[in-house]
C-alpha cells in the first residue's frame, strides 16, 4: 500500500540526487529541501537508505493525508510530523 510522505532535508539537493528521485517532487526552500511523493513501505526504506548513504540529513519526515499537499509544501491540518523516523501503524 502506498502512503503520501513529505521529507524535509538539510541543504540543497544536487541535480544527480534529484534525478535519482525521479518520481518524487523536490522543492528548494531556504536552508532545506522538501521531497514529496507516494511510497510503499519498501520504497520508504530504500529512500531513507539512499539519503543516508548520500550524506543527506533528514530533519523531518511526515506521513500526510490525501489532499494535504498544499502549494507551499506544508501538510494540511491533522497531518503533522511524526516524531523521529519511526513508523506508526496506519490509523
Amino acid at each position: 500500500m502506498y502512503e503520501r510522505y513529505e521529507f524535509r532535508v538539510r541543504g540543497f539537493l544536487g541535480p544527480l540526487l534529484r534525478m535519482a528521485l525521479k518520481d518524487l517532487r523536490c522543492r528548494t526552500l531556504p536552508y532545506q529541501s522538501v521531497i514529496r511523493g507516494r511510497l510503499s513501505d519498501a520504497d520508504l526504506e530504500r529512500l531513507l537508505t539512499r539519503l543516508d548513504d548520500s550524506g543527506v540529513q533528514v530533519v523531518c519526515l511526515s506521513r500526510v493525508g490525501n489532499g494535504s499537499f498544499a502549494a507551499d509544501g506544508v501538510p494540511g491540518p491533522g497531518s503533522g510530523p511524526r516524531s523521529g523516523l519511526s513508523r506508526t501503524p496506519s490509523d
